[in-house]
């Protein structure tokens, strides 16, 4: 005979939504009632009374607490687990997709977007999504400009990459200077472009850095955030050369849940405001990973000076390596259609600068080896092909994927959800020591070293 329920200490059916019928019970842990009976008897399952016919409810948190363990031991966390990297989706967003033809933004490709002409502004208005009557603001902050001057004349001995990192400065400064306004309605989305435009008119310490000429950080007037760039870096603000950047600009602004995406996500979910939220993508972003991705790729493209040197490095890069920086990007196994575009755009380019012309011999023998170009090689080669100076294109990448950020710091702060994984705890034993020479971190290690 199997043991009744029986009810534990200070359980109340206050909030019905709380519990479990019988019949609910089972057909969520998929078990028979014999095997309830069991759970409730060890306390595993909190039970109360429900009327007086001997029917009880469940604690759904302790139903649910038995589901999770049961899909723990049937692989579903090891299912959980790969989703944090390249597997799974985790979050539900309404802002990108990405598909074997890229990302898709708010529905409509990102490639269809830049052929069509769209230009940068347009397509941040379409995924921050303000009010109709909102006029985003693509003018800098001339206080923050003159913080960055003067910090520019103090900058280490890499100001190149010592710029990117500044950029969290500026917008730790916006959401510092700014923060009632970041954290109201549509005022919001005119700091968030004005954010962005004082970053793009910072890149002249880019064009300082590489050829040591002043270049004056005013706030100009030009046809759109392209041609700001241009002409901040020195480069040629051309109908064709605005429209090529505008187009990378595009491809770059989103790419769902890259790292520094989620990191920005799980800021905002804290409570973080705006500023500190992109802040913290952009120090993620400049994390060894990307950036020196990012970095590796330009200097082997650029020590590319003639087809046979292009060739030469490429060689000799893939044989110390087995790989070439900037290619094959796990999420386009038939190759990154943004890169495809990009590296399409810097051939079709009028004016183009001659350092390019060796790049696409090279990509022949990058092919050759079954190496795929990504994002990285696609806008370096356009900022090579556009004259603009050293590390260009990570400046650009992230202005452009600042944008990004911001829309999804707001669609997280709106869904009111906190995101907070759990950890798989392992214990480790002596077999599963450090590195030689070091003790293992076990519970008898640890009560040596804490008091009691």
């Amino acid at each position: 005979m199997q043991p009744s329920p029986q009810d534990s200490p200070g359980a109340s059916p206050d909030a019905p939504g709380d519990y479990l019928t019988r019949a609910e019970t089972l057909a969520l842990l998929q078990i028979k009632l014999q095997t309830l009976y069991a759970y409730v008897s060890r306390g595993w399952i909190r039970s109360v009374p429900q009327g007086d016919k001997g029917r009880r409810l469940y604690a759904r948190q302790d139903v649910e607490r038995m589901k999770s363990r049961a899909d723990a031991r049937s692989g579903h966390a090891p299912v959980a687990a790969a989703a944090m990297r390249w597997g799974e989706p985790i979050i539900s967003s309404t802002l990108t997709e990405i598909t074997a033809e890229g990302p898709r933004y708010r529905g409509v490709a990102a490639l269809e977007l830049a052929r069509r002409g769209q230009s940068f502004e347009q397509v941040v208005k379409a995924l921050w999504n303000p009010g109709n009557d909102v006029t985003l603001s693509w003018q800098p902050c001339a206080r923050t400009l003159r913080f960055a001057d003067a910090w520019s004349r103090t900058a280490g001995p890499q100001p190149r990459r010592e710029l990117v990192r500044f950029f969290a400065d500026i917008a730790l400064r916006f959401g510092g200077e700014h923060l009632r306004a970041l954290q109201a309605g549509d005022a919001q989305f005119i700091e968030c472009s004005r954010m962005i435009a004082t970053m793009a008119h910072c890149l002249a310490h880019l064009r300082r850095a590489s050829s040591g000429a002043a270049a004056s950080l005013t706030r100009k007037r030009t046809d759109g955030l392209a041609a700001t760039l241009l002409t901040v870096l020195g480069g040629t603000a051309s109908p064709g050369h605005c429209a090529a950047l505008d187009a990378a600009l595009v491809l770059c602004a989103d790419h769902e849940l890259a790292q520094a995406t989620f990191v920005a996500r799980i800021a905002a979910s804290a409570g973080a405001d705006i500023g500190e939220c992109v802040a913290a993508a952009i120090l993620t972003q400049t994390g060894l990973t990307s950036a020196r991705s990012y970095e590796a790729t330009e200097d082997l493209l650029r020590a590319c000076r003639t087809i046979t040197q292009a060739q030469r490095l490429f060689k000799e890069h893939y044989a110390a390596h087995r790989n070439l920086p900037g290619f094959n990007h796990p999420l386009y196994p038939d190759g990154d259609p943004r890169a495809k575009y990009l590296i399409d755009l810097a051939r079709r380019l009028e004016g183009r600068h001659a350092a390019v012309e060796p790049l696409f011999a090279a990509l022949d023998i990058a092919a050759g080896y079954g190496c795929l170009p990504s994002l990285e090689i696609g806008l370096t080669m356009l900022t090579v092909a556009l004259g603009l100076p050293p590390r260009s294109a990570f400046s650009l990448f992230i202005i452009s994927r600042s944008a990004g950020w911001v829309a999804h710091i707001i669609e997280q702060r709106e869904s009111g959800a906190l995101i907070r994984p759990r950890a798989d705890y392992l214990q480790a034993g002596p077999a599963q020591g450090r590195a030689e020479g070091q003790q293992s971190v076990d519970g008898a290690w640890l009560a040596t070293i804490l008091p009691p």
